[in-house]
């Protein structure tokens, strides 16, 4: 059951594999093209086409014509010779004669037709001969279908050759009255002749119609045939036609007569022939050969038809050819021209008169569109190159007046007396230089919309230990784990806040009296777009800083404040850890620069 559904998918597959070669052919312009013209050249192609065939048809079919028309020829030809024949007997039928006047008229007219009839003869009423003439000297009585059947009537009867059994000869037999020596009449009779069914070109006369018949080696043959079309002999016995035609042609004339049919034409390479019925039931066939003219006229057909199939496949060589050069070649200048514009190249496109008008104009909108685009980079580009400038500008005086402010704090610090007021300033101080940092890093290294943390946090924890006194000494180690992270600066200042905070403290008061330890700050980015800040050292822990005298507002003041209100502005998570000294983790979103801000 599996097969069928297979070889259905199979057939969907190679139709839509057709379908999509077909539809590539006429997606480009000279699959169009060339389907244009052909749809432009199918009527004027089918026209002619179709009066080519029509003229082809009735150039095979003229020798079946003329062999049809043979036949109908043959039967008015017989029919007017048999007709002849009993207006003879029926003229010598009306001269009231007695036996002897009888014979010597059917003896003159015997002499007078050149002796062509086999037999004219006299018969008594009952059939019995009673004269003859010719060279037929039988006197076999006549049959009663041999006799006319009133008076006036013409008895016409077919005679067969006993050898061939074809009809062979016509026998024709009109009423008569035989006279006495004194003229009156005497009794009933009968006027026969026999007639034969072939002719001889020798006795016709040249202005018989016959004779465009019975040529020597003409194009037309005729043979009579018998009612089962088993044998046949040749209409005319001096005109050196073949004794019998084709076996195969005697076979279609067989099964032609075998199904009643009285009428029936059959064409072949070598000719055309026709089966008919003719006087009394005679049976002719004919043959009729292509003349010059008509063998002519096929091979011009021939010609005709190659010579067209070559033209029209020039046609469309030469349309093709015409629409590569003055169409296709020009587009396909274009679109290169328009593709390298958009990797940066230079859009150039120079018309010339092989390019259509509309290809022109195309050409001529995408040069002035190029030129207004070019014009427009450029002037984004100079704004561009002012805003960064300005950017730095700005970065840099904020930077300046930052560090002013954090020296007006050290000043102000310098000056106070309290312990717990100068310790204020002074965290107000790191905070500020924080952010001068931060501002020198964004102006100094062109990151305006993205800040290296690896570098930056490197030198706050450093800038932090100098500011409190701790860079010179080897008492607190600094260990900084910093991954090359990028960060954009909305999340990079909070976050150097917290560690300036974080990093005091511990600084300050994990390590009393003089303890030494070890300060690990770290970031990490984690899957999912997200980054760890930790900040952890092996000191005394929060507990015992809580504990120690003068330290209640340590780490529980406003720098855990700051840096829990730093933590939620990242939208991040802030834990705590008290094992072997304090520990800070800060699992926060990262937020990555715009790519557009990258490009710039």
């Amino acid at each position: 059951m599996s097969v069928f559904p297979s070889s259905g998918h199979g057939r969907q597959v190679r139709h839509r594999s057709l379908f999509s070669r077909v539809g590539r052919v006429f997606d480009a312009v000279r699959g169009r093209m060339m389907a244009i013209i052909l749809l432009a050249a199918m009527p004027i192609a089918l026209i002619g086409a179709v009066q080519a065939w029509h003229s082809y048809r009735a150039t095979l079919e003229a020798p079946g014509d003329r062999t049809d028309l043979t036949v109908s020829r043959i039967d008015l030809e017989l029919r007017h010779e048999a007709e002849h024949l009993s207006s003879l007997l029926q003229a010598v039928s009306r001269m009231r004669l007695d036996d002897a006047g009888l014979r010597h008229m059917l003896e003159l007219v015997q002499s007078l037709t050149g002796r062509h009839y086999s037999q004219i003869a006299l018969a008594d009423d009952r059939g019995n001969i009673l004269t003859a003439v010719g060279p037929q000297k039988g006197s076999t009585p006549l049959g009663m279908d041999a006799m006319p059947r009133f008076q006036g009537d013409v008895g016409l009867v077919a005679l067969t050759d006993p050898l061939t059994h074809v009809p062979a000869y016509f026998r024709i037999t009109v009423s008569t009255t035989i006279y006495d020596d004194v003229g009156r009449p005497a009794r009933p009779g009968y006027l026969t002749a026999v007639m034969p069914l072939s002719w001889r070109s020798a006795i016709l006369q040249a202005s018989d119609p016959r004779m465009d018949l019975v040529q020597q080696n003409g194009p037309v043959e005729v043979w009579v045939v018998d009612s089962h079309a088993h044998a046949a002999v040749p209409l005319c016995s001096d005109c050196n036609w073949s004794p019998h035609p084709p076996e195969r042609i005697m076979q279609w004339a067989r099964a032609t007569l075998a199904m009643g049919e009285e009428h029936a034409h059959i064409t072949l390479p070598d000719g055309s022939f026709s089966i008919g019925r003719v006087q009394d039931g005679v049976h002719v066939l004919t043959m009729t050969r292509r003349n010059a003219g008509e063998r002519h006229a096929v091979v011009m057909f021939a010609i005709s038809l190659v010579s067209s199939g070559l033209l029209l496949l020039m046609g469309l060589l030469g349309a093709s050819k015409s629409a590569d050069v003055l169409v296709i070649t020009p587009l396909r200048q274009l679109t290169t021209s328009v593709n390298q514009w958009q990797l940066g190249g230079m859009y150039d496109v120079r018309s010339n008169w092989a390019m259509p008008l509309e290809v022109r104009q195309l050409a001529h909108a995408f040069s002035k569109a190029t030129r207004k685009l070019a014009r427009h980079e450029k002037r984004l580009e100079r704004a561009q190159a002012r805003q960064e400038l300005l950017l730095k500008e700005m970065h840099h005086r904020v930077k300046n007046n930052l560090q002013i402010v954090a020296s007006l704090l050290n000043l102000q610090a310098g000056r106070i007396r309290q312990p717990a007021a100068r310790e204020e300033f002074a965290q107000a101080r790191d905070r500020v230089r924080a952010l001068a940092t931060l501002h020198r890093y964004l102006y100094a290294d062109g990151e305006l919309y993205s800040l290296n943390m690896q570098s930056f946090v490197r030198e706050l924890c450093g800038q932090i230990m100098h500011a409190i006194g701790e860079s010179d000494e080897s008492r607190i180690t600094l260990d900084i784990r910093v991954d090359d992270l990028l960060m954009v600066p909305d999340q990079a200042v909070p976050l150097a806040l917290i560690v300036t905070e974080a990093v005091s403290n511990t600084i300050k008061y994990a390590f009393p009296d003089r303890q030494h330890g070890t300060l690990e700050v770290g970031l990490r980015a984690l899957s999912g777009n997200r980054a760890c800040l930790w900040i952890a050292d092996n000191g005394v822990g929060m507990a015992a800083v809580r504990n120690h005298p003068g330290t209640e507002e340590g780490r529980s003041g406003i720098g855990m404040q700051l840096i829990r209100g730093f933590a939620r502005q990242l939208g991040g998570e802030l834990q705590m850890f008290e094992e072997n000294g304090t520990r800070y983790v800060l699992v926060f979103p990262l937020k990555q620069p715009e790519q557009d801000e990258m490009a710039g």
